[in-house]
């Protein structure tokens, strides 16, 4: 008597359409950053279709699982559903519903329906999925060291009028945040051994440079950040030997070199200046910035309890745009309560890495994801609306790891272990 041992992922009469769903995320995946591939009249993707065939799939085939943050899945839903739901309310009151509905239906895509399909694939389907992410990283830098630097393009869809990159994302500074959002999960894939050192670190050095191309003073000062904390948080005596070399080594070329041969013209404009000047109200248009969050202040001791409704900041505000602050403009357009949801929804990413922090195993993943959400939640303080798939995918995915083993954990007796025991029994009868 034979016994076959089947997958623990997956039956084999599903194994066809869990490739299905799993292909499609991949595009999804490679896709996520290039808003370029955008419909003209609402933000949708040709990443949010490959995304939506794939949540059908998994819907028609029965593979949801509706626990993607494992033990912070309740908290998120809660904190995410608290926020659109002030939204929409405020909205209501306001009198734009429909901007409510469209601004909460995006909400919801980005929050609950992503996770869905990222956070709960097996490890080796994770695995390819964060090579994936980092390949349309640097196809996204290759692309804008192309057209700024081989074709020289300015004033086009791609290069601003300033020499500025918007690239295949599209956007400027959330465009640098994209790529900064992803060198401490590149840092975590070398130290984990899915990419070679030499390699590795030939995409950190690409990607920051992709970050110099876009010129964005946050975005530069989230990679410091963000690069900073996962190298404290992964210290120990080896690393801060290599790390303290690197640095003097990289000081001292640096002081042979004429920076101003070798950085982008438009860096050495809006960010170099500052820098070299000490001054950062040289560096950009932070001046500006503080203005209309010193407006938003004013306005958010009016709107405690319900807030002026989606998209409205900029009707009433003197400047005419939103507040270049994620914090305040939820605060304004749904209240203070959307807020609150908000920073639940947060408290249920920091579950899992509390969670996922215990195990030895997972040691680099969960420091890279610590880093990466520390870094989210740095960056949106400069960005408005922050439903952009491209900027929810690199903090996303970086906590695909954590749960994907904690769901590990959590399995009864996987069909291999019973498929063994059974195999056992039929032994111990034959003798």
């Amino acid at each position: 008597m034979t016994t076959q041992l089947q997958s623990p992922h997956r039956p084999a009469g599903r194994m066809k359409p869990h490739r299905i769903e799993f292909y499609l995320t991949c595009i999804f995946v490679y896709l996520a950053p290039m808003n370029v591939l955008q419909l003209p009249f609402v933000y949708f993707t040709a990443s949010d279709g490959f995304a939506c065939i794939c949540f059908l799939t998994m819907i028609v085939h029965h593979s949801l699982n509706v626990r993607p943050f494992v033990g912070g899945t309740f908290l998120w839903v809660i904190g995410l559903s608290t926020m659109i739901g002030a939204l929409f309310f405020s909205s209501l009151v306001a009198g734009v519903p429909a901007r409510g509905l469209i601004l909460g239906a995006q909400y919801f895509f980005a929050y609950l329906v992503v996770p869905l399909i990222l956070l709960t694939r097996n490890q080796r389907e994770t695995e390819i999925l964060l090579k994936v992410y980092v390949a349309s990283i640097v196809t996204v830098v290759l692309h804008g060291i192309y057209v700024i630097h081989i074709t020289g393009e300015t004033n086009t869809i791609f290069v601003s009028g300033n020499g500025r990159l918007l690239g295949l994302v599209q956007r400027i500074n959330a465009g640098g945040a994209v790529m900064a959002l992803t060198i401490p999960l590149v840092l975590s894939m070398i130290r984990t051994k899915i990419f070679s050192p030499i390699f590795g670190y030939a995409i950190v050095v690409l990607i920051t440079y992709g970050v110099m191309l876009v010129a964005s003073n946050t975005a530069l000062s989230g990679l410091v950040f963000g690069v900073g904390l996962y190298l404290i948080l992964s210290a120990n005596f080896q690393r801060i030997v290599l790390v303290g070399c690197f640095v003097a080594l990289a000081i001292a070329a640096l002081s042979f070199t004429d920076l101003h041969a070798i950085l982008p013209e438009a860096f050495q404009r809006r960010v170099l200046t500052g820098l070299e000047a000490g001054d950062i109200s040289e560096a950009g248009t932070f001046s500006d910035r503080m203005l209309l969050n010193s407006e938003a202040i004013q306005f958010a001791k009016d709107t405690m309890w319900i807030g002026l409704g989606a998209d409205q900041y900029r009707v009433i505000s003197q400047y005419d745009l939103p507040v270049h602050n994620f914090y305040l403009l939820i605060w304004n357009e749904g209240g203070l309560i959307a807020l609150v949801g908000f920073i639940a929804m947060i408290l249920g990413a920091v579950v899992l890495i509390v969670y996922a922090w215990q195990l030895n195993t997972l040691r680099s993943s969960t420091q890279a994801a610590t880093a990466t959400l520390a870094m989210f939640l740095f960056l949106i303080n400069a960005n408005a609306h922050i439903y952009g798939r491209f900027l929810v995918v690199p903090m996303l995915i970086t906590l695909s790891p954590l749960a994907v083993a904690l769901r590990r954990l959590e399995l009864p007796k996987t069909r291999i272990e019973k498929s063994l025991s059974a195999k056992d029994e039929v032994s111990l009868e034959n003798r």
